[in-house]
């Protein structure tokens, strides 16, 4: 529900801002393995033909630096009504700020490739739209979704990782929103644990367990756009750029 690069790479670094980024294509899979209405999910965007990256990643690309997470438990209510586990309001703030500082940013589809190489196995990572791994429903959802390129790779299973690299975060989470909304009228629990993994301008779809749990230490947060959320244990919330969904550390399969 989503040109050869000639540029040279970015590396995908936390940029102190606090806007999140978020978003998932109209066929809403999710970053936890879950896939979009008729079985699979968008990855919109179409990318360089021809370009492809056999799982290496750049010289100059930086991960977040390593941020010491805020201890303690915090309070609130999300803003789409999951509330936060535990209580105080300061530290619930401090740990908001954490998660949405270290949100990391590509700048190119290549790089954010690079980046979700960091922390989990992407075997030949390719930005080519012509390459078999891509759906071709995905093209149809790049305008909506404000998706520019995609990427897609292998994990460890041979299930197909998804990137999406998109020029307007909250018009991606918009989309999801809406997406997720209209399933729900079938389904109250469409979305409900989540969407996708996002940073501040790209989002990926995590195909396996095993790579969902690898993404959880990469400071990309889930996408949720379900009213019905409730986050659980020492989970957060923190707010996204659309009322009605949040953004949340609970990576679950």
């Amino acid at each position: 529900m989503a040109a050869a690069l000639v540029m040279a790479l970015t590396g995908c670094t936390p940029d102190g801002a606090g806007g999140a980024a978020a978003g998932a294509p109209s066929p809403s899979a999710s970053a936890a393995g879950g896939t979009t209405p008729g079985g699979t999910t968008p990855a919109p965007g179409s990318t360089a033909p021809g370009s492809t990256a056999q799982g290496t990643s750049a010289p100059g690309t930086t991960a977040p630096g390593p941020a010491s997470s805020p201890d303690g438990a915090s309070g609130g209510v999300g803003r789409n009504g999951g509330a936060s586990g535990g209580s105080g309001e300061g530290t619930s703030a401090v740990r908001q700020k954490f998660m949405l500082d270290n949100l990391p940013r590509a700048g190119m589809v290549m790089a954010a490739g690079e980046y979700v190489q960091r922390f989990t196995t992407c075997r030949t990572y390719s930005i080519d739209p012509s390459d078999e791994r891509y759906y071709p429903m995905d093209a149809e959802f790049d305008a909506d979704w404000g998706v520019q390129f995609r990427g897609t790779c292998d994990d460890a299973g041979g299930r197909w990782i998804r990137v999406f690299k998109t020029s307007d975060m909250k018009r991606f989470q918009q989309a999801y929103k809406a997406d997720v909304a209209k399933r729900m009228k079938t389904d109250p629990k469409a979305g409900i644990r989540g969407g996708f993994a996002v940073g501040r301008d790209f989002a990926v779809i995590a195909p396996s367990e095993r790579t969902i749990r690898e993404l959880s230490a990469s400071h990309l947060l889930i996408l949720n756009c379900n009213p019905n959320y409730r986050p659980t244990g020492d989970t957060r919330t923190a707010p996204a750029l659309v009322d009605g969904c949040v953004l949340t550390d609970q990576f679950v399969a």
